[in-house]
């Protein structure tokens, strides 16, 4: 099977659709996460999921 044959080419070039979402896109936080190694990725993770859970917790528990 002749290399060309597995790669599909892509245009990088901007559609309408995407232009339309980039303006509600803040950069600089993913620039920040894309400083983070894999693994401050998935602390930071952890840590919204926590924070999620506890918030869901005290909704539960009727707790303001």
């Amino acid at each position: 099977m002749a290399e060309s044959a597995l790669f599909e080419s892509v245009s990088l070039a901007p559609t309408p659709s995407v232009e339309a979402y980039k303006s509600g896109i803040d950069r600089t936080l993913l620039r920040e996460n894309l400083r983070l190694t894999p693994a401050q990725r998935v602390d930071k993770m952890i840590g919204a999921l926590r924070f999620a859970e506890a918030v869901r917790a005290s909704k539960v528990s009727g707790g303001r």
